[in-house]
């Protein structure tokens, strides 16, 4: 048994000094964000799939995402939650958080994991409250939203999303303090290859990857964030292995058949078909695996990819499928999962050469916060 000098140390630790002074709301969502209890059954917490170590990402790289019931998969990579408090709401085609724009803010947000049978399982925001009620830091929960905060549990549940939005929008999350920052306020120097890929990145005849990942600080000196938010269908293949196809009905309706509309499944309109909200650049060499399923393991096979779509992969050994249009030094990739919006106006037909993406990637890894 504990002693009570030990239940001290271990309540203290949890959010709350032994005088009883509150914690901060941000510190209250840092315990709850990093909670193992907080899913059916116990085992997972929202760090689980937004790791520190990979920059509050997926720390799993080869394959979608798993919930607390491991056989059960997501059929979508999760994506960062750095720089997320900047994602505006969803306006039309830009915005939006998760993948397809469904959350208009990180408050919002918290409800889809915590109640995905994909993910934490739980049944209903009363699992969750009780959960709540049973950690250790619930007197902190108490002393920050009012003696009477677990009692209701709607009332309680967005008290929760509130806490947690607290903590993903501390500097922790967003700290810009990349190589590549400093290398903007004059305080570091880019070397030859990282250069190189900076200038192909903002060249429009070459990359052009800035027209839709601005790089340059804002009209105010505000650090560039990487993305512009909208929506982009960049053609990827279905991932034909992922363990999603196998599910039981119950879990995945339409089986092996299944296609990701993307943006389309929060809007419903034909127009946004398999469109994906475009991601930041920031720390994404930290964030294997990459695209919205997952479906590549290395950024420079993504890069290629992007840049080369349409004419066809050299990084490829070995026997591989040619196409139409595609050269015979070249091998094709397979078709996209939706294709009816695939974006060939910025993607697809760079033809960058490997020296060139890897200079791409040099650029990409200034990017990373330490």
């Amino acid at each position: 048994m504990r002693s009570a000098v030990a239940i001290a140390a271990l309540v203290g630790a949890c959010g709350v000094d032994r005088g009883g002074a509150p914690i901060a709301k941000e510190e209250l969502g840092r315990l709850v964000f990093h909670d193992s209890g907080l899913s059916t059954p116990p085992g997972q917490a929202c760090a689980d799939c937004h790791a520190d170590a990979t920059a509050f990402a997926d720390p799993e790289d080869d394959r979608t995402s798993a919930g607390v019931i491991r056989d059960r998969v997501g059929f979508r990579n999760t994506p960062s939650l750095m720089y997320a408090a900047y994602v505006p709401p969803l306006d039309h085609q830009v915005g939006g958080l998760f993948w397809d724009g469904r959350a208009d803010s990180l408050e919002a947000q918290v409800a889809g994991p915590l109640l995905n049978p994909l993910e934490m399982n739980n049944p209903d925001k009363a699992a969750v409250v009780a959960s709540i009620r049973r950690a250790a830091y619930a007197p902190s929960f108490r002393q920050v939203y009012g003696p009477d905060a677990l009692d209701d549990v709607d009332a309680a549940f967005a008290d929760v999303a509130d806490a947690l939005a607290a903590f993903e929008r501390t500097p922790a999350l967003a700290p810009f303090a990349s190589k590549y920052d400093r290398y903007l306020a004059g305080d570091a120097e880019l070397d030859d290859a990282e250069a190189r890929g900076l200038a192909i990145f903002e060249d429009p005849a070459r990359g052009g990857c800035a027209s839709c990942h601005p790089s340059r600080p804002g009209p105010d000196g505000a650090p560039p964030l990487f993305t512009t938010y909208a929506y982009a269908n960049l053609g990827l293949p279905r991932f034909g292995n992922s363990p999603y196809y196998a599910l039981p009905v119950a879990l995945n309706p339409e089986g092996d058949a299944f296609v990701d509309h993307g943006l389309m499944r929060t809007t419903g309109r034909a127009a946004d078909d398999g469109l994906f909200r475009i991601p930041t650049l920031r720390n994404i060499t930290r964030t294997s695996p990459f695209g919205h399923n997952g479906y590549f393991r290395q950024l420079g096979d993504m890069l290629d990819f992007v840049a080369n779509r349409d004419l066809g992969s050299t990084r490829s050994t070995g026997s591989c499928s040619g196409a139409p249009g595609v050269p015979p030094d070249r091998c094709a990739w397979p078709a996209p999962e939706v294709a009816a919006t695939v974006d060939h106006s910025r993607t697809g037909g760079r033809g960058l050469t490997d020296d060139e993406l890897a200079d791409l990637a040099a650029f990409l890894a200034t990017l990373a916060d330490p």
